[in-house]
């Protein structure tokens, strides 16, 4: 029995030299409060944005002005603060507008909703991430009339680009997408 457990560490060691390294320790969560925002983050205590790994979060960006530090009387002009604010956020935490894979944006009048429709393709472009809206009753201060908040992934691979086809896929161009055909609830508006 002695002589086995001499050479048990002889049997064990060379095994060991064949096991995966352990895994890397997770990301730690970096939080993003930018400049010219610090008031938000120390009067009601939280973080613009949090980054983990690839994944920014960004909290719900209010339509204020930031230069102006009030809130814009017309909501088309929070709308459009809102949708800066979000941007400024972004870029903080090291990403861009064509990074965000979803919205959700919080309004208190759903009749102005086609006025988010055209912030939002301003501010996206051809972009087009995931969009919840949510109609609500109120939001934190009575002068605010509109929310955005936002997920976004940062590749490490980012690469503006274009990709060169490889030489084994057809030389045949690509059909164009077809147009959107049918009715539409939206009544055809651009974006949908």
């Amino acid at each position: 029995m002695i002589r086995v457990l001499r050479l048990l560490p002889l049997v064990l060691l060379p095994a060991c030299a064949f096991m995966p390294p352990a895994p890397p320790p997770p990301p730690a969560p970096v939080f993003i409060v930018p400049a010219g925002t610090e008031f938000v983050s120390q009067m009601l205590g939280y973080s613009q944005a949090v980054k983990l790994g690839p994944w920014v979060t960004v909290s719900a960006q209010p339509g204020f002005d930031i230069q102006k530090k009030g809130f814009p009387e017309s909501f088309s002009d929070q709308v459009a603060a809102a949708f800066s604010n979000l941007r400024l956020v972004l870029e903080s935490a090291g990403a861009t507008m064509d990074d965000v894979v979803e919205i959700t944006t919080y309004q208190l009048d759903m009749d102005q909703f086609f006025a988010v429709v055209d912030a939002r393709n301003e501010a996206f472009g051809e972009h087009r991430p995931v969009w919840t809206a949510v109609g609500v009753k109120s939001l934190p201060l009575p002068s605010m009339q509109f929310q955005v908040s936002a997920r976004a992934y940062v590749s490490t691979l980012r690469d503006d680009r274009p990709v060169e086809p490889s030489k084994e896929e057809s030389s045949e161009p690509a059909a164009p997408p077809s147009p959107r055909t049918g009715p539409s609830p939206f009544g055809m508006r651009p974006g949908y």
